[in-house]
């Protein structure tokens, strides 16, 4: 999975998802056995549709399935979904303290410093959509 397919992806998810949307958080990585990940849910979703389809069933605040992060791996399959992301606090990243992000934001930023992890992308309700990678926000957009 490449930038612009993630970018792709996390506005696809954003434009079917509508007004009860919750936001999103993405990993993508083919190591999630050893990322510093829990379930949130015992259970996940039926299968079947396209992951855009079903990342934005999940994102909206009625599903069960509407918190923390979902994996998608190298290829592009969804590997896990709601997983409560704890990445270790990376000290030297860099972000705009005056934006008006939140927990999964600042997740997503560290976590693209763990290694195996290739990129993190959010979608926020008001922060817009980024991409991370390597400890660096690469791509930001204001969706609105």
């Amino acid at each position: 999975m490449t930038q612009d397919d993630l970018r792709t992806l996390l506005r696809e998810v954003w434009e079917k998802s509508g007004a009860d949307f919750s936001g999103i958080g993405v990993i993508v990585c083919d190591c999630a056995e050893e990322l510093p990940i829990i379930s949130l849910r015992d259970d996940a979703p039926i299968t079947g549709d396209s992951v855009a389809n079903i990342l934005s069933d999940m994102s909206q605040f009625t599903s069960k399935f509407h918190d923390g992060f979902h994996i998608i791996n190298e290829s592009g399959k969804l590997t896990h979904v709601a997983q409560y992301f704890s990445p270790p606090v990376v000290r030297e990243a860099i972000f705009d303290k005056h934006r008006l992000v939140g927990g999964r934001f600042v997740a997503a930023l560290f976590g693209s410093k763990v290694d195996g992890i290739q990129m993190t992308g959010i979608v926020g309700v008001k922060s817009g959509l980024s991409i991370f990678r390597n400890g660096e926000e690469v791509i930001c957009e204001d969706l609105r």
